[in-house]
């Protein structure tokens, strides 16, 4: 068995030397996820994780990960974006274990500056369920706290568009001021869950993105770790690199042959539209020659793209027909036309 397993490694390193033409390049070294997550904290307050939207593959990692005691012993808060600010009270009772109405606990997620239904995926409420169970079993000193992310919108008060300021939205700015006055300056330490785009190290347009902002204030105190979820028109002959790799890994990425491949290949293709009625249009790069360790520093392999599962949408929200009125009185405050 043992022989095998080098034959194969070998074919693995011939092929890699051939596909990604860098014979230079040393290959990156896997390591058991949750367990160097969890390490990483001895040497980083903050790690970013990006998320895929609606991955089930991705939050069942997330979700071993919170239930390894270790886990709750390093880390104090996890700051999400999937959650509205306004609305904390609310999510550091239930996450106490006290008696919340569903009603009241689904404002968190439905009442953000999100207009659509993207945060109903059922992963979501799982994740603040899965939280509370983790700390039915912990002391009080030890219990993790969820910080929402998402600017305080009160859409009960919305009801024109002159109601509205860019700052009400800008989201960016709201989640790193959570992470600056509840993590950073009260000592703590935290696991921060937004998309990938958001963690991702540079290049999204100004002073780039949340955890580089964030390093402009406090250098050196963000780990950052991007997901796989395939590299856009060379997945299949790129993942195999990767094959050998226990399912779930870590790896960083810093000089070696994956952290040399250009940041495109990792970039998940996004569209957006010029003017209300317009079309949609594919998202022009946003980089310039970077490379995915230019972004990262440890890449997070939970298998091949083809094998990630994906949520859907509850049947509950589909019959729901005042909130989806309700979105779509939103969608028209913010010009949109009604989805």
């Amino acid at each position: 068995m043992k022989t095998l397993f080098k034959e194969v490694n070998s074919m693995i390193e011939i092929i890699s030397d051939t596909v990604f033409g860098q014979d230079n390049a040393p290959a990156p070294k896997p390591t058991n996820a949750v367990e160097s997550i969890i390490k990483t904290f001895d040497r980083f307050p903050i790690v970013a994780l990006g998320e895929i939207h609606w991955s089930i593959t991705l939050h069942e990692f997330i979700a071993s990960l919170i239930r390894q005691p270790a886990f709750a012993n390093k880390v104090n808060d996890i700051v999400v974006e999937f959650g509205n600010a306004k609305y904390q009270p609310i999510m550091d009772r239930y996450i106490a274990g006290e008696t919340v109405a569903r009603t009241e606990l689904q404002q968190v997620w439905r009442n953000t500056t999100q207009i659509t239904l993207l945060w109903e995926a059922p992963i979501y409420e799982q994740f603040f369920a899965t939280v509370r169970a983790v700390n039915e079993h912990l002391p009080g000193q030890k219990r993790l706290r969820v910080l929402l992310g998402d600017p305080p919108l009160d859409w009960e008060v919305i009801k024109t568009n002159e109601d509205t300021t860019p700052e009400m939205f800008d989201r960016d700015t709201h989640f790193i001021s959570v992470v600056e006055n509840e993590v950073l300056g009260k000592g703590r330490k935290a696991l921060l869950i937004s998309g990938a785009g958001h963690m991702r190290r540079c290049c999204i347009e100004r002073p780039t993105s949340v955890t580089a902002r964030i390093e402009i204030a406090h250098p050196g105190v963000v780990f950052v770790v991007l997901p796989h979820q395939g590299f856009q028109e060379r997945t299949v002959e790129l993942e195999v690199g990767l094959i050998s790799w226990p399912k779930p890994s870590l790896a960083l990425v810093k000089d070696t042959w994956l952290g040399g491949l250009s940041a495109d290949l990792i970039n998940g293709v996004g569209y957006m539209k010029t003017s209300p009625d317009g079309p949609w249009v594919r998202i022009p790069s946003p980089f310039n020659g970077e490379t995915i360790q230019d972004l990262t520093d440890a890449y997070l392999y939970l298998g091949p793209k083809a094998s990630m599962q994906e949520d859907t949408l509850s049947p509950e929200v589909e019959r729901d027909e005042a909130y989806q009125r309700e979105l779509s009185r939103r969608q028209q405050l913010r010009g949109f036309r009604p989805m």
